[in-house]
């Protein structure tokens, strides 16, 4: 039972939680608001190729890259494919496929695995019975697992390490690696040098709970690193630790999930509370979300019909489906589309232990689309013992209450309960829509002994009439307008705050702290952004804050630095006036060091002739000028102040809009005063620019070209050999820098 409230009026949803509130098909978001459960939304259009392609006879592979090239498996032609991270070109991973049993070649690739501390792709070659192990920036061979011997031709083994027809794959943080051995019935785990976990193994069957694994992927469960394996026979997908023990739920048995909806299991991935399988029998993604410890049944991918070998996700929202051909997978937008069904109801409500005349329902609901309903029930009752029946969801029903309850108008938002004095309201909504909308309802406020206007009216008009209630209702819905606007002012001070205004207010709000938000950022990093706006402001202009503001701009880690702070004068040491004023600078002469001057250290020596001003040379006629005590060392920092160096590494620039976005972002956010250097690190030794091996330099890499027409800048990538040419003024000693000839 919702508990008491003194006013005369109720909020339903209360700390974001609705408490005394059952739904099912339903989901709360982030700001507490119900909607129709998210699942998986076809981008684009459904390949036509799909509804010829038969069951896959296995699964297939699918990993994204750290440059976003998106790599999958063919089985059937023995090759790797790939997609281009920036152009999205469809293309063969050079080098590596086709039929056979050395090295590089394949007989039935399938699962795939990137481990980002090696950038090393990992293959399942089943045929094989072998893990191919190739460099992500070469595709070179590194290593080659589940063989006794590597040098002779592959063979399936039963021995712990030795593989028999390896299916599938994945890694956890620690870069341990799993294998789903399919021909051996069981799951092996690998640590990082390829060395074989036999406790793993041992666990896994202790527990009696597997018998044919065919896919794995990890993610996180109660909080913690935990694998999901999919069982063949048994169709059901398993919860187990890294260590091999299954996780056990309350009654201590091990949780499982998935038997009542799957029929032919293929392509796991997790993300978030999420977990997507395919079926093949369907050939459907079915999405599971975990609630309260357990996973319940979502739906069904909305949009995708075909079948399924592989499913990979990513953390900016998005689901790879593979059918197991040469196709490029398709792409799913993660919780932009929706169940078509929900329900919701309530436990008694009873603001007091005597009877009130309930008045209305008001709900907070977005703008409608034209496929997503919604409808509200109710039912008082002088009787809190008398609950009516709880609504029966079905896929082809009607609005699934029972005869007992009062209909409202569909679609409604400001309903008049009215009737006799009652205890206690019982409320019901029925949710709906076509898989791309939902309602969304973030409040339901009901008022009860609520002074209408029928009170401001002659006595006469309140004595009980034919008509019943109808001058209450009709004054109710005039009432209702000014009641709505009145609720919005209410509001009003919601709209400015980032974690509570609607998604839509998002870029207004952002404009009103002068914030520009990125597109490509989730709806919780853009709150995120608009809530530290005022803190980022007090660093803009600093170093610290131009950091940040590239970061969260472009994505990309900068190294700043500053030619100044490394620059000092060299100031000699003066003798010690302290001593008697009769004592003369000699050789018992006390100095006293009034700077830092530690040559080649603290301090660096001016870039000028070590002669001083010379006629001629660096002294010239109406150009050159003495300099007072107070200048004195400005010339030392007038060609290093207000100048930066931006660092970055190229692995971060791995497409072209990136760095022209960096640019950007610089321009917009370091102070106006001030230039700037960007350098890009590369497999470069430049002297002058990048010379610090470690810092900014990367020792590795094949020379530049010098051809003609290629993007060499002369003086920086490149020089020119030889001695410099004489210039009068400067390089014209005969005999030293100048030869006559």
């Amino acid at each position: 039972m919702i508990s008491e409230n003194k006013t005369d009026f109720l909020y339903m949803n209360r700390e974001n939680q609705w408490l005394g509130f059952a739904w099912e098909g339903l989901e709360t978001s982030s700001d507490g608001s119900l909607r129709l459960r998210a699942l998986p939304l076809l981008e684009g259009e459904l390949p036509k190729e799909l509804a010829t392609l038969g069951t896959p006879d296995g699964p297939a592979g699918i990993a994204r890259g750290p440059n976003r090239t998106l790599y999958f498996t063919d089985p059937s032609s023995n090759r790797m494919m790939m997609i281009g991270g920036c152009d999205g070109a469809l293309s063969r991973v050079p080098c590596l496929g086709g039929e056979g049993t050395a090295p590089t070649r394949f007989s039935k690739p399938r699962g795939l695995w990137i481990d980002p501390r090696r950038r090393a792709l990992f293959v399942t070659d089943s045929g094989n019975h072998r893990l191919q192990v190739f460099s992500l920036a070469t595709f070179g061979l590194l290593e080659i697992w589940g063989q006794a011997n590597t040098s002779a031709p592959p063979t399936p083994g039963s021995e712990p390490g030795l593989l028999n027809t390896p299916w599938t794959l994945v890694g956890d943080a620690k870069t341990n690696l799993y294998v789903v051995d399919y021909g051996n019935q069981r799951v092996q785990k690998f640590n990082a040098l390829g060395e074989v976990i036999v406790s793993f193994e041992n666990n896994l069957k202790a527990a009696g709970t597997l018998k044919q694994p065919s896919d794995i992927a990890i993610g996180v469960h109660g909080g913690i690193e935990r694998l999901f394996i999919a069982d063949a026979s048994q169709k059901s997908i398993y919860v187990v630790n890294l260590d091999g023990t299954p996780v056990l739920d309350a009654a201590g048995s091990p949780v499982s999930f998935g038997s009542a909806q799957l029929s032919l299991p293929m392509g796991l991935t997790v993300l978030g509370n999420a977990v997507y399988v395919g079926d093949n029998q369907r050939r459907r993604v079915l999405t599971f979300k975990e609630v309260g410890g357990r996973f319940a049944f979502a739906g069904e991918a909305v949009g995708y019909q075909g079948p399924v070998a592989a499913l990979a996700s990513d953390n900016a929202g998005t689901l790879w489906v593979h059918s197991g051909a040469g196709l490029s997978p398709v792409k799913l937008a993660v919780d932009h589309g929706f169940s078509t069904l929900g329900v919701l109801w309530s436990q008694a409500i009873q603001p007091h232990n005597y009877p009130v005349q309930w008045h209305s329902l008001l709900a907070s609901i977005q703008a409608l689309e034209p496929k997503a309903h919604i409808q509200f029930f109710v039912v008082i009752s002088k009787d809190a013992s008398t609950a009516p029946a709880h609504p029966q969801l079905a896929a082809n029903s009607l609005p699934p209450f029972s005869a007992e309850w009062q209909t409202m108008p569909a679609d409604i938002n400001d309903l008049f309960i009215g009737g006799p004095p009652a205890l206690s309201l019982w409320i019901g909504a029925y949710f709906s829509g076509d898989g791309r909308s939902t309602p969304v309802v973030s409040q339901i406020r009901v008022e009860y002994d609520h002074r209408s206007y029928l009170s401001y009216l002659p006595a006469i008009y309140r004595r009980p009439s034919p008509g019943g209630d109808f001058l209450l209702r009709f004054l109710s819905l005039f009432e209702s307008f000014f009641n709505e606007a009145e609720w919005n002012i209410a509001k009003l001070p919601a709209l400015f705050d980032p974690q509570a205004t609607p998604e839509v207010f998002l870029a207004w709000l952002a404009s009103w702290l002068g914030l520009q938000l990125n597109e490509d950022w989730s709806v919780t990093q853009k709150r995120q952004a608009i809530a530290n706006a005022y803190a980022s402001y007090a660093k803009q202009g600093t170093v610290q804050g131009l950091r940040q503001a590239v970061k969260a701009l472009t994505g990309v880690d900068v190294i700043l630095e500053e030619p100044l702070l490394n620059t000092n004068w060299w100031a000699l040491p003066i003798p010690d006036q302290s001593t008697c004023a009769s004592s003369q600078v000699g050789t018992d002469t006390q100095w006293r060091a009034e700077e830092n001057s530690i040559l080649g250290y603290t301090t660096m020596l001016a870039a000028e002739q070590p002669q001083g001003a010379v006629v001629g040379t660096s002294a010239v006629l109406d150009r050159s000028h003495l300099i007072t005590d107070a200048e004195f060392g400005e010339p030392l920092f007038s060609e290093v102040a207000h100048q930066f160096s931006v660092l970055v590494y190229r692995s971060q620039l791995s497409c072209d809009q990136t760095l022209a976005r960096l640019k950007d972002v610089i321009e917009q956010e370091k102070p106006a005063h001030t230039s700037y250097h960007l350098c890009v690190i590369e497999p470069r030794l430049r002297i002058g620019f990048q010379a610090r091996v470690g810092i900014d330099t990367v020792v590795a890499g094949p020379p530049a070209s010098l051809r003609i027409g290629d993007e060499v800048i002369l003086g920086r990538q490149s020089a020119l050999g030889g001695s410099p040419p004489a210039k009068l003024g400067e390089r014209s000693q005969v005999g030293i820098s100048t030869r006559v000839g």
